[in-house]
């Protein structure tokens, strides 16, 4: 798995929340002007709304008794296979950067990447079908283009 640095992922999150009207093709291609993988340009348009979408989602009206998820899942050929939030090192930096943004500003660039989030439409087909978000349980978000292997721990070469 690559990794990245705070600021190449801070550089991400304000090219993924610029508004504007740019095509899901035209955002892929300027994150790979910032990576040259292309997992890892899936990795930061899939993860970072997520992250937003997550921040924004525990500061909702009636979310204090909502249980928010602290994992994902990533597919391992036909089985999803569920991982610790903090196994994603994008999330853990978005996450940071989600929770300053949501504080501090700006609203557009909190609000553009929120949107984007599965997290975030979940809870608001719910509301407008008309249920509370009080008592809860939100299920973790799925990452199609993720595969679980890139998660997993890689097997010891030193094994008999």
């Amino acid at each position: 798995m690559e990794v990245l640095s705070s600021d190449l992922i801070y550089q991400a999150v304000k090219l993924l929340g610029a508004q504007r009207d740019a095509s899901e093709e035209q955002e892929e291609e300027q994150l790979r002007a910032l990576v040259r993988d292309e997992l890892t340009v899936r990795r930061l348009a899939d993860v970072i709304p997520e992250a937003f979408g997550l921040v924004l989602a525990s500061h909702l009206p009636g979310a204090e008794n909502m249980t928010l998820p602290d994992t994902f899942c990533a597919q391992d050929d036909d089985e999803w296979v569920e991982f610790s939030m903090r196994r994603e090192p994008i999330f853990v930096v978005a996450l940071d950067i989600a929770q300053h943004t949501f504080h501090n500003g700006p609203r557009a660039l909190m609000q553009n990447l929120a949107d984007r989030s599965s997290l975030l439409s979940t809870i608001n087909k719910a509301l407008d079908a008309g249920s509370s978000l009080d008592g809860t349980t939100l299920g973790p978000p799925s990452f199609f283009g993720l595969p679980a292997a890139l998660y997993q721990p890689a097997a010891s070469s030193d094994t008999p």
